[in-house]
């Protein structure tokens, strides 16, 4: 439901009393009707239109705003309805109101009064050089009568033009919804008289657009968003308020609320609005709204109290894909530790707290572990370890990616380097995210670290997932190509998982891939993911590919890849991953590697 637009229709305004501070008293009133009484409505509008269009000629609008001035002088010339007072002045103020929406000035006004008495002298007087005083004192009425109706018009024209100016400052420019502050102010006004028996109703609703619509154009991205709002609006019950809170999200107020249930019906009427026109016009374009709802004064006293209520619950329902949650005590505990967590991962990433351990990829020829994928690690000071997938989503939530994925590609170089110091003769690969791969600067962050800690590019690998290739698969491949420029292996992760694994491997200049651990982990069982690692080697080999097998944990799944003729296996079978610490021990232990060489080449440093 949208703000109504502010009347155009002026106060009713005690005109008789007017008339009377401008000087148009019982005589002045007589002398008029007189006047009114003798004219011809015909004759008196001609001299009104010669009078008009020589003082007019700078201010006569065009199209509607032309036709409003015509409709508004037809009215004000009515010289026989001069009489009926109040009623003649509502008309011509009406009127004057239409005038002032085509966008006619106040010069506009001025200009007919004036035209108003040129023509009425103009018929008093004519061309004659003798003017009798009772002429005088009718002209001398018209002119003050002419001067109050300019000066009452003017007011309304103030007037209006202050609740416009005001009225715009409170709506959203692009869908003419109540924004920020006047939200803030109704929802102030409302909790003010909330109480037990008068409760207000609070749902924030909040829009996850996909990647297409992110690629829009801003006109086409504006009119989905009047598009979306529009069916919103259409759902919005009588006497409740829709408000634009914030790009792609939108705020409804329920100010008579008789059920807590209401907000939730409200909520999920809005939402299945929007869904059925994704569903329809813009079936193209991924999207998902999501609501949480909160009551007052039961959640909140206040705006802001209520409104952070309300956000806690959409925030819950977002984390757990549901369309709508209402707010309930116990969701404040979770909120608290997003942020709780949110703090300390930033501070771990500006300290430097995040770890890399190094899981083995052992050949299935000899044994030989001549690899490591490094794997991020975070362990939190209660001492919970955080799955990687939610750090990066957190710092990529926060904005602080770009600034980890840096610090992680160093020190990715910084272990390699550690690594042929201490003589364990392998190589490093580290992955790479979707956003990484849409950052120009990827190859040149590389080739620094690398020259930085003297590491050949051939010794530091990347490794690239089959979805972060998705969004936006060109540029990917240029960033691939220019990897491969500097000398760095790139692999393809989680092979197979993807739609078009084939046209990844016709089009990038990629040097391995990795069997996805969900075609490996029942490998010994099941025999479709037999037939699809040996589609995925037989692939491999024919564009000359080394193949690397992820997630081994039993010598059956094993036995199987090394008969397929598979390059690597990585898993628990082998080994977890490992601090460096452990990971050199590990290695020197496997390999028997001579401890005295050891000695001399870090020795040499």
């Amino acid at each position: 439901m949208s703000v109504p637009d502010h009347p155009r229709r002026t106060p009713c305004h005690d005109f008789p009393s007017a008339l009377e501070r401008h000087g148009v008293g019982p005589a002045e009133i007589a002398a008029i009707r007189a006047f009114t009484r003798v004219v011809a409505q015909a004759d008196f509008a001609r001299d009104f239109a010669l009078e008009l269009g020589r003082l007019a000629r700078d201010t006569v609008g065009e199209g509607a705003a032309e036709a409003a001035q015509a409709a508004f002088c037809c009215d004000l010339v009515a010289c026989a309805d001069w009489h009926a007072g109040e009623a003649w002045f509502q008309r011509v103020a009406a009127s004057w109101s239409e005038c002032l929406a085509a966008g006619v000035g106040i010069g506009f006004l001025l200009d007919a009064c004036a035209a108003l008495v040129k023509a009425a002298a103009r018929h008093l007087a004519g061309e004659r050089a003798v003017v009798y005083q009772l002429e005088m004192d009718i002209l001398f009425a018209v002119d003050s009568f002419a001067w109050c109706v300019a000066s009452l018009l003017a007011r309304q024209s103030i007037s209006l033009q202050d609740i416009d100016t005001a009225g715009q400052a409170e709506r959203e420019p692009l869908t003419g919804l109540p924004n920020r502050r006047r939200y803030a102010r109704l929802l102030d006004d409302w909790l003010a008289a909330a109480g037990p028996e008068r409760r207000v109703g609070l749902v924030v609703l909040g829009m996850d657009w996909g990647v297409a619509v992110q690629h829009l154009p801003l006109a086409e991205r504006d009119r989905l968003q009047l598009a979306v709002t529009e069916r919103l609006r259409a759902a919005v019950r009588p006497g409740d308020v829709l408000c634009a809170t914030g790009e792609h999200e939108w705020s409804l107020l329920l100010p008579a609320l008789r059920s807590p249930a209401q907000v939730r019906l409200a909520a999920n009427k809005l939402i299945a609005a929007c869904e059925a026109l994704l569903d329809g016009e813009f079936r193209e374009l991924c999207g998902k709204l999501t609501g949480g709802g909160a009551i007052g004064p039961d959640h909140g006293h206040d705006t802001a109290t209520l409104e952070i209520a309300a956000r806690t619950a959409l925030l819950v329902a977002r984390r757990d894909e549901q369309r709508f949650e209402d707010f309930r005590d116990e969701l404040s505990t979770v909120v608290d530790e997003s942020m709780a967590f949110e703090r300390e991962l930033l501070g771990a990433i500006y300290q430097q707290e995040i770890r890399l351990f190094l899981q083995p990829q052992v050949r299935f020829d000899d044994g030989r572990c001549t690899a490591a994928e490094l794997l991020l690690r975070w362990q939190r000071r209660n001492g919970q370890w955080v799955p990687p997938p939610r750090v990066i989503e957190a710092a990529q939530r926060m904005g602080v990616l770009p600034k980890l994925s840096r610090w992680l590609i160093m020190h990715a170089a910084q272990l390699a380097a550690l690594l042929a110091g201490q003589g364990v003769d392998v190589k490093v690969h580290l992955n790479v995210t979707a956003i990484d791969l849409r950052d120009e600067e990827l190859p040149e962050l590389v080739a620094q670290a690398l020259e930085t800690w003297r590491v050949p590019a051939d010794r530091f690998g990347i490794e690239v997932t089959e979805t972060a290739l998705v969004t936006d698969h060109h540029r990917a491949a240029a960033l691939i190509a220019r990897l491969r420029e500097i000398g760095c292996p790139v692999a393809l992760d989680d092979f197979g998982t993807g739609f078009s694994s084939l046209a990844y491997l016709r089009h990038l200049p990629v040097t391995a891939v990795k069997i996805d651990q969900l075609f490996v982990r029942q490998l010994g069982t099941s025999k479709a993911d037999q037939a699809i690692v040996d589609a995925i080697m037989r692939l491999a080999d024919g564009f000359g590919l080394q193949v690397v097998a992820e997630g081994v944990e039993d010598p059956v799944a094993r036995d199987l890849l090394r008969d397929a003729g598979c390059d690597l296996m990585q898993g628990y079978l082998e080994s977890p991953a490992m601090p460096i610490e452990d990971f050199v021990a590990w290695w020197r232990q496997r390999h028997g590697a001579d401890r005295t060489a050891l000695a001399v080449a870090q020795g040499s440093e």
